[in-house]
């Protein structure tokens, strides 16, 4: 038996100190409800993290808002938080090279490359481009809300079967997707529905945004944001708050934390990923069907790794400053975050799928040393320029477990509808709950979700 003064009674606990959990404490308390917000980290934002130490907040996890973002930037707003127009910073991101086979590829040489294997009509885009453009070009969801209509159920396959169907054999498929998957391991392991509503969503932002902006980030870090939620807060997050069971009887629920320490309340909002809510004790157990789809979902395995340089090597080599891999690499990104669009202050690897996983299983600087190797491989003007600050592996995250989360193929259809059901006294949020929106906005969406169902109860 707990003693009594291990229990903290509250009306609502929030399991987790993120943007979904954050703004579902925010509603609830805007609804009257005592709310306990609990985190096991020993700082709030989850899957936001600003990278502090490593200068120029580079970031880990959620780094643009879209220009329709609109519980972002109303928050922004409401704490005096400064909004940047990427937009500038935008049109050289999408100045990068090719690397395939240790090949550093021009854009300008790729149409008539012996390496592109893209049917003719595609043989203009670049591979990270080319399931993009067809996303869009394909799509047949009228606007992204409507990706969980039973009517487009029949679009829950494989990218790799769609792609095939669209005329690409299985060579242009891997160069398609397989390089540097966001998505699954490869194209056979995620369903097309999820580029649909992605490329859904996409183009409802670009309808929704002022004229000439393409989306923003914040001055001296993203992380700001969850940080003024929780500032907002009339009762401090508990941090250090490793939840490992809830058990609900009747009116009431009890979340347990290692430690002892055990928090009584009518309801909870559960705001952890998916990763981390499949180890949790939760009883009475969640209904067969919930069960399975939480332990099924998959959790997107993504390694960033920050360097910073000692001279322009690009301008040495005559390349673009980033470059896509078909290796460990990844897609290197150059990061503009200084005051003018066309300076790079540093480089981010974006290292995916089973790259992130190998990655993954190996000491930190041994990883690095792959990654800095097939770098220099690749362009030797980087040699000795380049020098590793850190990195953030989600999948090495005990309370991540992965970047986000995504559904391989038939997953949409059986799951999605049913893995963020209430249980009981207990409502979920996150970002793979979101319905109409994806990333931030769609992890904001989630916790107003949750916190309207109590609060409307």
């Amino acid at each position: 038996m707990v003693p009594l003064s291990r229990r903290t009674r509250t009306d609502v606990v929030v399991i987790g100190a993120g943007l979904a959990g954050l703004n579902a404490a925010l509603h609830l308390q805007e609804g009257g409800a005592r709310v306990q917000v609990l985190e096991a980290r020993d700082q709030v934002g989850g899957r936001v993290h600003s990278m502090r130490q490593l200068g120029h907040s580079q970031e880990a996890g959620g780094t643009y808002i879209g220009a329709g973002y609109d519980r972002i930037t109303s928050v922004c707003a409401r704490v005096g938080i400064e909004l940047v127009d990427v937009s500038p910073m935008l049109a050289f991101f999408r100045e990068q090279d090719l690397v395939l086979g240790g090949e550093l590829i021009r854009q300008s040489e790729w149409p008539e490359h012996p390496r592109n294997v893209f049917p003719d009509t595609f043989k203009d885009q670049m591979p990270w481009t080319l399931h993009r453009t067809l996303a869009v070009q394909d799509n047949p969801l009228p606007g992204p809300e409507r990706w969980l209509d039973p009517e487009f159920a029949a679009h829950d396959v494989s990218v790799r079967s769609w792609l095939m169907g669209l005329g690409l054999d299985e060579s242009a498929v891997r160069l398609a997707y397989d390089l540097n998957p966001s998505f699954g391991d490869h194209a056979g392991d995620v369903s097309v529905l999820l580029l649909f509503f992605r490329a859904a969503f996409s183009i409802a932002q670009r309808r929704s945004a002022p004229d000439g902006v393409l989306g923003y980030t914040v001055k001296n870090g993203v992380q700001r944001i969850p940080e003024a939620m929780a500032k907002l807060l009339e009762h401090d997050v508990h941090f250090g708050k490793i939840v490992t069971a809830i058990t609900t009887n009747g009116h009431r629920a009890e979340v347990h934390c290692a430690g002892g320490a055990v928090y009584v309340a009518p309801h909870v909002v559960c705001a952890l990923p998916v990763g981390v809510l499949r180890d949790l004790s939760i009883d009475p157990e969640p209904r067969a069907s919930q069960l399975e789809a939480i332990r099924s979902v998959g959790s997107q395995p993504v390694t960033q790794m920050y360097f910073g340089h000692a001279s322009r090597f690009w301008n040495e080599d005559g390349h673009a400053a980033s470059i896509f891999t078909d290796g460990p690499a990844g897609m290197l990104a150059a990061a503009r975050n200084g005051g003018h669009p066309e300076e790079v202050t540093s480089f981010t690897a974006w290292i995916m799928g089973p790259n992130a996983k190998q990655l993954d299983r190996l000491p930190e600087r041994d990883a690095a040393s792959i990654v800095l190797e097939a770098i220099e491989q690749a362009r030797p003007a980087s040699a000795g320029n380049l020098e590793y600050l850190g990195r953030k592996a989600w999948s090495r995250d005990p309370f991540a477990r992965g970047a986000w989360t995504y559904y391989k193929p038939g997953q949409i259809s059986r799951f999605a509808a049913k893995i963020g059901q209430p249980h009981g006294r207990i409502q979920f949020c996150g970002e793979h709950l979101s319905r109409n929106v994806r990333g931030m906005e769609g992890a904001m969406e989630s916790g107003e979700r949750s916190a309207r169902a109590i609060l409307t109860e």
